[in-house]
């Protein structure tokens, strides 16, 4: 195996994830328009989506910081910052982010 590039398979990483939060907030909009009802829905949907968003632009911070040679990084070490990273990004998501939710609601709101 040749030299492994990180930033195209997190760059991979984030189209995958996209394409999902795409594929939900698309079926939250049909099913808002199909059903009628729960705008609950688009506006779970659309939090998700500022969630991944977010989850990639700490990911992204992160990586700009300089690794620390005292402590060799470790699988777990990695598994662990992803999954807090992603926590935090929830968290900042449904304490109202940096708005980008509440954005794309309106937008999908006005759609319907």
């Amino acid at each position: 195996m040749a030299d492994v590039n990180p930033m195209a398979m997190d760059s991979a990483m984030f189209q995958l994830h996209a394409s999902s939060a795409d594929k939900t907030l698309g079926s939250a909009e049909s099913t808002m328009r199909r059903d009628g009802h729960s705008e609950a829905d688009l506006e779970n949907a659309s939090m998700q989506f500022e969630s991944l968003l977010l989850n990639f632009m700490i990911r992204e911070m992160r990586a700009t910081v300089p690794e620390s040679t005292l402590f060799p990084p470790s699988m777990a070490q990695e598994i662990f910052t992803g999954m807090m990273d992603e926590q935090i990004a929830g968290n900042m998501a449904q304490n109202g982010g940096i708005g980008i939710s509440r954005m794309i609601f309106n937008q999908l709101k006005e759609t319907k």
